[in-house]
């Protein structure tokens, strides 16, 4: 037997690919495909079937490219009805290869249709491919619906969960499509691996007395990036084919002063303060998908400033960007281009910081945005005045904010505050950030006793 679990790093998100006698089958593939194609010429074994837990929303599908190059079928949910212009639809039932057998439940909740795929040996479950049912420490959001299905839809996670996946066996191992750090749970784990059983017993989502208890705990709007929108259209339509090799275009570095469209400085914050371009976004390449997709439409066209980065950085932001459905990805500007525009006498932006103690002098001479989540604030937080906006919402809230004064944004410790004050200043504002973030200040605060 083969196994093997594909991270797809800066989406947090999990593939699968099982082999057992010259059968390989894949589970929820991502947008680019040569990882799979590579792993079953080294494994001798040929893609026979391509599974798909469910339409997923935050991460375009590779499913029915893999399925034109590789002539295997793809299997989707026949349990909901999606506009699919691709795949055969499946319900309950079994799919023998070599030893193995990949049993198909409806595991609904997460959406109506969702399918899990258990891993059988000889009659006995080995595996559990979930989706988005259950992750590790956590489970799938269940508000895609709106609000008048919320308590329906937690009301089939509870039972797809408790009724359907933890009666296989506390030994069964658990595989879901999402890790630490997706929009797709709230609070998942950083781990690679688990059983039904650890989760039945150290999972704090499901430790409940009852189906009640757990749609009271569970039932809540999440936070939706317009990004998601794009993504299902592309996942019932199949996204355009990108073929095994992915790589951006090197743009000319003096270009991205006229760029017309939005430069994405991908570098670290450290390098973004210190100096980048006018209007240009700061997302370090690791955090792209966590905010990109909503300060951005994935039809705007856009353009990294990677500078002195690696090559293996550059590609995770470009290839995430691709992964989320960006669809005018212009180029990147690699090494030297900030040298290159300051020997050619570009004007260069640095972002004004304000330490802890400059705070706590001038404090009333300008705005201070607190951009974090609400379970993040305090009201022991060593600071007068303050206004909320959750970065995720910031677009939408911009008639909350001066144009005539200074805004200085905090997070927890600098990285979302930055991302926050490059937003702002590209529509127009006059923003900085608290150095140090909350944390910072607290720190400074208590050594000042």
């Amino acid at each position: 037997m083969y196994f093997k679990q594909i991270e797809t790093k800066g989406l947090a998100h999990f593939s699968y690919m099982i082999g057992d006698e010259g059968h390989m089958m894949v589970i929820d593939p991502r947008r680019d495909i040569g990882i799979y194609l590579e792993l079953a010429r080294q494994q001798g074994m040929p893609i026979k079937g391509i599974f798909e837990t469910h339409r997923n929303e935050d991460i375009v599908s590779g499913a029915k490219e893999l399925s034109e190059v590789t002539g295997a079928p793809v299997y989707i949910s026949a349990f909901e009805e999606l506009g699919h212009n691709y795949g055969t639809r499946i319900k309950e039932q079994d799919f023998p290869f070599g030893t193995l057998n990949l049993r198909s439940l409806h595991t609904p909740g997460h959406t109506r249709g969702h399918l899990s795929f258990v891993l059988e040996k000889e009659g006995e479950p080995l595996m559990v491919f979930v989706g988005d049912t259950l992750f590790y420490g956590d489970l799938g959001r269940t508000d895609f619906y709106g609000d008048a299905a919320l308590e329906e839809m937690t009301g089939l996670l509870y039972d797809s969960i408790f009724h359907k996946l933890l009666p296989l066996g506390d030994h069964v191992l658990l595989f879901p499509a999402h890790g630490a750090g997706s929009a797709c749970g709230g609070e998942i784990e950083e781990r690679h691996l688990s059983t039904l059983g650890f989760e039945r017993k150290y999972n704090p989502a499901l430790q409940v007395a009852d189906k009640e208890e757990f749609i009271q705990k569970h039932a809540y709007k999440r936070p939706f990036p317009p990004y998601f929108k794009t993504v299902e259209v592309l996942n019932v339509e199949g996204g355009p084919f990108l073929g095994e090799k992915v790589s951006p275009l090197p743009l000319i570095p003096l270009h991205s002063a006229r760029f017309e469209g939005t430069v994405v400085d991908i570098r670290t914050r450290t390098a973004f303060a210190g100096g980048h371009l006018p209007g240009s976004l700061f997302l370090k390449y690791d955090i792209v998908s966590s905010h990109l997709g909503y300060l951005e439409k994935t039809d705007a066209p856009l353009a990294l400033l990677a500078d002195e980065l690696s090559e293996d950085q550059l590609s995770l932001a470009y290839l995430t960007l691709l992964r989320m459905g960006y669809s005018n990805i212009q180029g990147f500007f690699g090494q030297n281009t900030l040298k290159a525009l300051e020997i050619s006498a570009v004007e260069i932006d640095t972002l004004e910081q304000i330490k802890p103690y400059e705070y706590l002098k001038r404090k009333g001479d300008f705005l201070l945005l607190d951009v974090r989540r609400e379970d993040e604030r305090s009201e022991d937080d060593p600071v007068d005045e303050r206004l909320c906006i959750v970065l995720s919402s910031l677009p939408e809230n911009l008639d909350k904010l001066p144009k005539d004064k200074k805004i200085f944004t905090v997070c927890q410790s600098g990285e979302r505050a930055t991302v926050a004050a490059s937003y702002l200043n590209k529509m127009g504002f006059h923003a900085g950030i608290l150095r140090g973030g909350m944390l910072g200040l607290i720190a400074f605060v208590e050594k000042k006793k």
